[in-house]
């Protein structure tokens, strides 16, 4: 090789093992290496770099783990307690750990990607793990009702983060009139953005947080409201503002007490039967929102989970990383299914605690402002 050859394509060389580095590295490291100097400063806010960054930040998904002093799930209580993050890899290795008190049980709602939605006390706050930085948003409506539903995602066509907010107005302990407010999070924006009132009001009781798939938040509806068969998922359009209901897989019979819930994987609306006897598991993926078409996307073998005992177990699917579904059974583990291939693994022991709150995040660079 020439001299000049080697002068002309060392500098290109040194810049992709820069990109290599720097794209590997968590945020809160980035941000420090952006103030030594203006080179990197320049390397790391390209917008080339952030894809790349984000990019292996998907594919490599951190957990964030929430544990409280006290058992009582009581949004009331004034007494202090402790609570805990940890955030680690898929191999346990802890990425940070902070302690602090609040008063009263602290709720984790996770958006699927970058962005934590936590509520406290009646109070919403959007925390960056990967930053270690919180806002407090400003204060929503009171509900008369105890429970807090909501929902909180992210619409990657906008950059955005919607929070929504669904409230009781009814004084009346045997009747209600869900009301929504939606709260939208943009870059740098933090607290200067207000609740939106919608017209509509929620047709039903919800149970569990709202997942944001193609830009509608969808609810399994509150069994107590005796929904008929085709009214078991009910979903809000961001777009048009307006509820309607999502037909359920027919080969899925309605029991109460079945536990079913939602979740997103690869950017598509799962329904998961988390009870079941004989013990398989079924995802079912919502393929046509429009049409409202269900497909079977792979089953599950109960009793090759950790914690299988032979009887009704309840599984808690976190989300999705590369091809495998996040798979958590109140363990020390976690168990990862390949939708592909349908091969099951478990993760090494991460000392898990039962009552941990849980969930995945993805490493961002989202400013709160």
């Amino acid at each position: 090789m020439s001299k000049l050859r080697t002068a002309i394509e060392m500098p290109n060389l040194l810049h992709e093992l820069k990109l290599n580095i720097f794209s590997r590295l968590p945020v809160k490291a980035l941000c420090v290496c952006k103030c030594v100097c203006k080179e990197w400063l320049n390397t790391i806010s390209d917008p080339y770099f952030l894809r790349l960054h984000l990019e292996r930040s998907m594919s490599n998904r951190q957990l964030l783990l929430l544990n409280q002093s006290s058992d009582d799930v009581d949004d009331n209580m004034t007494k202090r307690q402790i609570v805990r993050f940890f955030s680690a890899s898929m191999e346990g290795d802890i990425q940070f750990r902070t302690i602090g008190f609040v008063g009263g049980y602290v709720h984790m709602i996770p958006s699927g990607h970058g962005l934590i939605c936590l509520v406290n006390k009646g109070n919403f706050y959007i925390f960056n793990p990967g930053m270690k930085k919180a806002i407090k948003l400003p204060k929503p409506k009171p509900s008369t009702c105890k429970g807090i539903d909501g929902g909180f995602g992210y619409n990657p066509s906008t950059n955005e983060y919607k929070l929504v907010h669904l409230y009781d107005e009814n004084e009346d302990e045997f009747s209600y009139s869900i009301k929504c407010e939606i709260f939208t999070l943009s870059e740098g924006s933090g607290t200067s953005s207000s609740w939106k009132q919608i017209e509509k009001q929620c047709p039903f009781i919800v149970r569990g947080w709202g997942v944001l798939a193609n830009n509608k938040f969808y609810w399994m509806v509150w069994e107590g409201c005796h929904p008929l068969l085709k009214e078991l998922i009910v979903s809000l359009d961001l777009e048009t503002e307006t509820f309607d209901f999502i037909p359920h897989p027919h080969v899925i019979s309605y029991v109460r007490g079945n536990d079913m819930f939602l979740v997103e994987v690869q950017g598509q609306l799962c329904l998961i039967d988390t009870f079941a006897h004989p013990p398989v598991t079924h995802v079912w993926m919502l393929k046509d929102p429009v049409k409202k078409i269900w497909v079977k996307q792979c089953s599950i073998d109960l009793t090759k989970l950790e914690g299988f005992n032979n009887g009704p177990m309840q599984i808690f699917v976190l989300g999705h990383q590369n091809e495998e579904l996040v798979i958590s059974t109140q363990q020390e583990r976690l168990n990862f299914f390949n939708i592909r291939t349908k091969v099951l693994r478990r993760s090494a022991n991460l000392s898990l605690e039962r009552e941990s709150g849980l969930c995945l995040y993805t490493d961002t660079f989202f400013s709160l402002g």
